[in-house]
């Protein structure tokens, strides 16, 4: 068992680093795009790009939980289990990538004047219609992508999903910038997002085929044995995936119908930014999920239980300071990235980042709850996210404006984040004690860094355009990041082999910096 420790491990991290540049790539696409659409279309202009992605967005998750399903599938496919089975399910997923998108497009065609009165599209609801068509035929893509995703994940052939991912995100954002500098508008702009996913769709496919041929989706009729694993475990992730999207994407639909389309594309922005937190930790659990499953299998509970401890563990220690900087350096982070300040957005991100935190550090026992094959752990807290959200949201608007909605989506994703953590442990019989002493010190000290850093921020560099807030982002990321890092010291939270790790990178870090004044002065 020892012997088989390092390559698993080496090949968790390879996953994980190659997903993870992919994503990379993605998040650059999107940061270097972005700002350009936005001088490009104008604030209500790209507050109504917002509002239409949202809308498909909340529609592209109804896959009946197919996505993580079949995924979960592939993963398990040994030898012994008749490959026809997996067949029929893949071909469930193709399927179904059809007929919702037909769904959703006589949604659209019934019911646009209402949508488009709804979310104060005013002059521009003509060519918003004509962007929601192309929209949803990246949204068909999407679906019909949803089998052979799988079975590349399921396989782990993350290279490959990696490969493709990036190339067409750059082609995507290549075509998005020459489209929208020759004049493009909003459905010329959702007409390069339809074809890019088209590409990426047949991409993966051919991949798929090329290298797992007996594992190509097969339509036929579905057994009585395969309505249940998807009803079983599907739609109890589905319901997880759903709300989850109303939590995220009902906030900027809301702000349109209250406030128009410029300030949800306001808040829009600071969502994105926000998501750059949510990315190493998101694909760290993703590619770790196939791995986990078959180790659990050779290892059983005792391993998922070590799993479970360390990454709830690494996860408290990145996200927690990760979190803190964002709320004291969310300001000259908007300004770094637009070279302005925008309205709402700095805002969003200060109110967002602690609950999105903490509902990432949760995502180790959402993990642990699925390769358990209890999926449904998570049905009820997210419901219960939803619930809250939606009872504050109507007060908290009235009382404090737009920012009410990032407020309320914040106080329900908290509350019902720490309940879910907490009827885990009950229901897997795990003590919850081990859960609060390994969460409590990191929150502790980054709320502490955070503050100690809010207050000092006088004292630290700043000054106008993006130099300036690139100076004064680094400073109070770094001083939120070292307060920690002392406290969790102090308190003998980190262990030996970590202290050491700590002290080898210090050491090399100051090394670099010696050698490179060195450098400089010759």
């Amino acid at each position: 068992m020892a012997e088989s420790t390092g390559p698993v491990g080496a090949r968790l991290t390879r996953n994980t680093l190659t997903m993870l540049a992919a994503r990379v790539v993605v998040a650059s696409t999107g940061v270097v795009t972005l700002p350009i659409v936005y001088a490009r279309l104008g604030a209500v202009e790209f507050g109504v790009w917002v509002l239409l992605s949202s809308l498909l967005a909340m529609a592209a998750v109804l896959d009946l939980g197919l996505g993580s399903t079949l995924v979960r599938e592939v993963a398990g496919a040994g030898p012994e289990r008749d490959p026809v089975a997996v067949r029929r399910l893949l071909g469930l997923g193709l399927g179904w990538g059809v007929v919702l998108g037909l769904m959703l497009l006589a949604v659209l065609a019934t019911g646009w004047p209402w949508i488009s009165q709804l979310l104060r599209l005013g002059d521009l609801s003509r060519e918003a219609w004509h962007a929601a068509l192309w929209l949803l035929l990246g949204v068909i893509a999407g679906g019909v992508e949803t089998p052979w995703r799988a079975v590349l994940e399921g396989v782990q052939r993350y290279g490959v999903l990696a490969a493709v991912t990036s190339i067409t995100a750059l082609l995507g954002a290549v075509l998005t910038i020459v489209v929208l500098c020759l004049g493009g508008g909003l459905a010329a702009l959702a007409a390069c997002t339809a074809g890019t996913g088209i590409l990426r769709t047949a991409l993966l496919a051919v991949a798929a085929e090329r290298g797992h041929r007996h594992l190509a989706p097969r339509l036929g009729r579905l057994t009585d044995q395969d309505v249940r694993r998807v009803t079983g475990y599907g739609l109890r992730v589905q319901v997880t995936s759903a709300t989850s999207a109303v939590n995220v994407e009902l906030d900027k639909l809301i702000l349109g119908a209250a406030f128009g389309p410029a300030v949800a594309g306001s808040a829009d922005l600071g969502v994105r930014l926000l998501n750059l937190l949510r990315l190493p930790p998101v694909f760290a659990l993703q590619v770790i999920f196939p791995e986990a499953i078959r180790r659990t299998a050779i290892g059983g509970r005792e391993w998922l239980d070590r799993f479970y401890l360390a990454a709830l563990r690494y996860l408290a220690v990145l996200l927690a300071p990760a979190a803190a900087a964002l709320v004291v350096g969310a300001e000259p982070l908007v300004r770094l990235w637009l070279g302005h300040t925008v309205p709402w957005a700095a805002a969003t991100i200060a109110i967002l980042a602690p609950a999105y935190a903490l509902n990432l550090i949760a995502g180790a026992a959402t993990v642990t709850a699925r390769v358990e094959g209890r999926p449904g752990l998570e049905t009820r807290y997210v419901l219960l996210s939803v619930a809250i959200n939606l009872a504050l949201t109507v007060p908290l608007l009235v009382l404090v404006g737009p920012l009410g909605v990032p407020l309320a989506t914040s106080c329900g994703v908290v509350l019902a984040t720490g309940y879910f953590l907490a009827h885990f442990h009950r229901a897997t019989s795990r003590p919850v004690g081990v859960l609060l002493r390994t969460l409590a010190p990191p929150a502790a000290a980054a709320t502490l860094a955070g503050l100690v850093t809010a207050a000092s921020t006088d004292l630290l560099p700043d000054g106008p355009g993006r130099l300036g807030a690139a100076a004064a982002g680094s400073a109070r990321t770094t001083l939120v990041f070292a307060l920690s890092t002392g406290l969790l010291l102090l308190c003998g939270y980190l262990r030996t082999d970590e202290r050491s790790r700590l002290r080898a990178l210090v050491t090399k870090t100051r090394l670099t910096a010696v050698s490179s004044v060195g450098g400089d002065h010759r």
